[in-house]
């Protein structure tokens, strides 16, 4: 091997190494420039929730900007998670006992493109009525940083997160009553 042969490879050498830096440390530098871990958080009881809308099964969006003023329990859900589909009956009651009341339920199905008639098919065999909106883009767990599914959060009259539940919601349990019964007398 030639002096000039072992230059070219070290030169390959390095330029690779260069690449596998820059690879690693670009989007590091990214992630710091947006703000990074140390800004990132859950969201906490008393935030204002972010904006989000999305379409229910029959296209018409809802936006819940446009349901402030209203008390609302938003849950998202899929078809697919059993613990969403043992939840559901009881969100039901729920509305049923509370939405007279003022508690809109509005359940978000982060179910892929395309299962529409599987979550309609769901609902209609469990009599489930509440407002339903289908995100397959799953915007939802991006904008409220949900854990997982299912998750609840009770948002306030002035569209602030008075609660959150990770897990299957029992709404029956005392502190669940006792939230939304505080959440409602506000208004």
């Amino acid at each position: 091997m030639n002096k000039g042969s072992c230059l070219m490879n070290a030169k390959r050498i390095l330029v690779y190494a260069m690449r596998v830096a820059l690879s690693a440390a670009l989007p590091a530098l990214a992630f710091a420039a947006c703000g990074g871990a140390a800004d990132y958080r859950p969201l906490a009881v008393g935030d204002r929730v972010p904006a989000f809308a999305a379409a229910d099964l029959a296209g018409d969006t809802v936006s819940l900007e446009k349901l402030r003023g209203e008390a609302v329990l938003l849950n998202i859900w899929a078809t697919w998670c059993p613990p969403c589909r043992e939840e559901m009956p009881e969100l039901q009651a729920l509305a049923r006992e509370y939405g007279p009341r003022g508690l809109r339920v509005i359940g978000v199905s982060i179910d892929m493109r395309g299962a529409e008639d599987a979550i309609r098919g769901f609902l209609e065999d469990h009599g489930i009525g509440f407002t339903i909106l289908h995100d397959p883009d799953e915007r939802v767990t991006r904008a409220f940083r949900a854990a997982g599914v299912p998750e609840t959060y009770l948002i306030d009259r002035e569209g602030r997160l008075a609660a959150r539940w990770i897990g299957k919601l029992k709404p029956g349990a005392p502190d669940v009553r006792e939230r939304v019964e505080q959440v409602l007398g506000e208004g």
